[in-house]
């Protein structure tokens, strides 16, 4: 198991060498492009967590302002990934969620300014003064997300195992600096477990009299009630992982049944902190019962997954709060 993060200043050939690392040694490349499918699969939106648009060269564009919902839930989408793959991760912030982490190698990719000024105009056909703009803004934006997500300075040389200048190298030369030294930290060797364990913290949920974990599961109890859509809490627990002595090591107890939908849903806080998780459970309970149709919604989205899956407009809006209009 091992991941390797590879942080660039624009300008400097960072995508190019990323994508390569990642086919010499066959990791998963995780950049923009394959972020957006996973939110896709996920049934999120398919907005960039940076909200940028990508210009010619694979260098960043242009941003609008951090979408909060898309940042906090980065981190999350980042560990599940590592925990079934050997990963490249470009940007994204990281070389902090992976900070100090065994089997990690964090890299940076610079170069002068003159040289990067040159890529930027070569590759967009800017002026001098336009490339110089550009640098400046993307310089900006990446240094403020992983300052606001890990609350550190992304140009501090501490956070990196190994930097590269690509005004002094090509990108051949990087790539077989970055394989050789994954290499000879023996990456590969580190068990998952201790890169991926405890990466991300979670949130205690208690209980309150009402029996519910936390204020989402209580909402979305409210909704379906108020519709009158039969449901039952916690129901079912699924054994996950057995010993040899038919002890359960794991298991996994969706939040809600609906019988007349034949449907499990498991909920996620908005703070996203348990995703990582459940997901991961989720997945492998529907390897071992493929017969069981389970849903995880997300807060922020669930009143859009509701109508979606006919729980809240099956019916004319003059009849929707009777049961029989269902």
């Amino acid at each position: 198991m091992a991941v390797i993060t590879i942080s660039r200043q624009p300008g400097a050939f960072g995508e190019e060498v990323a994508a390569r690392v990642a086919g010499v040694l066959g990791f998963l490349l995780v950049d923009r492009a394959r972020l957006a499918r996973f939110r896709q699969e996920m049934g999120l939106r398919e907005d960039d967590p940076t909200n940028a648009q990508k210009g010619n060269g694979g260098e960043d564009r242009s941003a609008g302002p951090e979408d909060e919902t898309c940042a906090r839930l980065l981190p999350d989408i980042l560990a599940q990934l590592a925990e079934e793959h050997d990963l490249v991760v470009l940007g994204r912030g990281g070389q902090g969620l992976f900070r100090n982490r065994p089997g990690t190698l964090h890299v940076r990719i610079i170069a002068s300014r003159a040289f990067r000024i040159r890529q930027v105009r070569r590759r967009r056909g800017l002026s001098s003064r336009e490339a110089r703009r550009s640098l400046t803004e993307l310089e900006t934006r990446r240094a403020a997300y992983v300052r606001s997500l890990y609350r550190m300075n992304w140009m501090d040389p501490a956070l990196y195992d190994l930097t590269l200048r690509m005004d002094r190298l090509s990108i051949e030369e990087a790539v077989n600096l970055i394989a050789t030294a994954a290499e000879t930290m023996k990456l590969r060797q580190v068990p998952r477990r201790l890169i991926v364990e405890d990466l991300l913290p979670e949130t205690e949920e208690r209980k309150n009299g009402d029996g519910f974990a936390n204020d989402t599961e209580r909402e979305f109890a409210r909704f379906l009630e108020f519709y009158r859509i039969p449901y039952e809490y916690e129901p079912r627990t699924f054994p996950l992982e057995v010993d040899a002595g038919g002890r359960v090591l794991e298991a996994f107890t969706p939040d809600f049944y609906l019988p007349e939908q034949d449907l499990f849903i498991e909920l996620t806080t908005m703070k996203q902190r348990l995703v990582t998780r459940k997901n991961r459970k989720i997945r492998k309970l529907r390897r071992l019962h493929p017969e069981v149709n389970i849903r995880i919604f997300y807060q922020r989205d669930f009143h859009n997954l509701l109508a979606k899956f006919g729980l809240l407009w099956g019916t004319s809006p003059g009849n929707a709060d009777t049961p029989d209009g269902q």
